[in-house]
């Protein structure tokens, strides 16, 4: 029996520093934005992720993309 995964739904998230903890480490925090196309293209999600990043007022770490996948026995 082959398994089918089949993309449902993918989201983008902006990762950045928003502070330090009391021992001095970064405090890492996220934006998601759900809704994002399954068919983008990798390289487009960072142009986009990598743009809204430079928007923010807290130094910008990376951008993740999360994709969904239904898994089916066929």
């Amino acid at each position: 029996m082959a398994v089918v995964s089949t993309p449902v739904s993918s989201a983008l998230s902006i990762k950045f520093k928003a502070g330090i903890d009391s021992k001095g480490k970064d405090i890492i925090k996220s934006k998601k934005f759900s809704n994002v196309k399954v068919t983008a293209a990798p390289d487009k999600l960072l142009e986009i992720g990598t743009a809204l990043g430079s928007l923010l007022k807290n130094e910008f770490v990376s951008v993740e993309r999360t994709d969904d996948s239904v898994l089916v026995n066929e």
